[in-house]
């Protein structure tokens, strides 16, 4: 009796011993690792044309600036006339799907869609010189019809309202739109664009 009553004590113990050490891996395993000091974005990361291509660097030519005149241009715009799921665009997507000479540019704020089943677009540049605000054009341009392509074949919607896109220009400023409310848009960029 007495040895089935000690094995039955040490069989006990070692289940015991057993569950303890499952149990406190378990809790190793999901701990929650400590917080970082990484800085968070202050605008959510949009919109390169496909969902898995979302940009992780914000950069532009002005990264200096806390918020340059074509942000403050987009604000106000987007202020008076929201527009649905819309990433900005870095300096290395502006190369990309322009293919703009961002020598000629002083600054950039580009709104893309997050998803590729929307062509909503909106571009505001900033030219240098306004010599050169033809030839920022000519790439705009040459942005709508790059756009219109991607959904000629399988989205008649989107493909309808980028061969409506509109450029506009205040000054040094250079509008690119593609949206369902582009008077809207580009009257509020107007206002904003000759105060900035």
């Amino acid at each position: 009796m007495k040895k089935t009553a000690m094995s039955l004590l040490v069989v006990t113990a070692l289940l015991g011993s057993l569950l303890t050490a499952c149990s406190g891996n378990a809790n190793n395993n999901s701990a929650t690792p400590p917080a970082t000091n990484t800085p968070i974005a202050s605008e959510s990361p949009t919109p390169s044309p496909s969902p898995s291509d979302e940009p992780n660097n914000t950069e532009k030519p002005d990264d200096n600036a806390t918020e340059s005149s074509t942000d403050k241009i987009m604000k106000a715009m987007l202020d008076k006339v929201e527009q649905p799921g819309l990433m900005d665009l870095t300096k290395d997507d502006i190369d990309t799907y322009y293919v703009i000479n961002t020598d000629l540019v002083d600054e950039f704020t580009i709104k893309t869609p997050a998803f590729n089943l929307s062509a909503n677009e909106i571009a505001v540049i900033k030219v240098k010189d306004s010599k050169h605000i033809d030839e920022i054009k000519k790439t705009m341009e040459q942005r709508g019809a790059d756009v219109q392509k991607m959904f000629e074949n399988y989205l008649p919607e989107p493909y309808k309202l980028a061969q409506n896109y509109k450029i506009a220009t205040v000054g040094n400023y250079v509008l690119f739109l593609i949206s369902e409310s582009a008077d809207e848009l580009e009257k509020a960029f107007k206002e904003a664009a000759a105060s900035a």
